[in-house]
């Protein structure tokens, strides 16, 4: 009688055991997948001749069909474009000068600074983000108010 009790036992632990596992499994791909939507566009364009019809192209180039892109009145574009769901892509080669002035460009400027500093040090390290900001959470929780090492 005992054997059977215990027989049982064994198995709705297993059971128990295999269903954590399988909820820990479940609740890191979602985690994994969890981003923004964007960051999945795959764009993939194929080589075409363009055929161009006057009338068709008087139709299209109505001022309601069209947006500017980037803000930019000067450069509109088709509503349907690819191009509209594309970020702000800044000139190459420019060199970013603040425009602002007084102490919030200073403080924004120290803020900058530490945050690449502090990314490139867990770079050289090979620090992940993830255990980077495990350390920092503990060493907050134990030492609260002061700056991990």
């Amino acid at each position: 009688m005992w054997h059977e009790a215990r027989k049982q036992e064994r198995k709705i632990k297993g059971m128990m055991v295999d269903y954590k596992k399988r909820s820990e499994r479940r609740r890191l791909y979602y985690h994994r997948i969890k981003a923004d939507p964007t960051q999945f566009l795959r764009l993939q364009g194929v080589a075409c001749k363009v055929y161009v019809e006057e009338d068709a192209a008087e139709i299209e180039n109505v001022a309601s069909a069209l947006m500017p892109w980037q803000g930019d009145r000067s450069n509109m574009i088709d509503r349907f474009d690819v191009r509209a769901n594309l970020d702000i892509i800044p000139e190459p080669g420019g060199i970013m000068i603040s425009t602002e002035i007084g102490e919030n460009a200073v403080i924004d400027q120290k803020c900058q600074y530490e945050r690449w500093r502090t990314l490139a040090t867990n770079d050289l390290v090979g620090l992940s983000v993830c255990l980077f900001v495990c350390h920092r959470t503990w060493y907050n929780r134990k030492e609260p108010g002061l700056m991990p090492p």
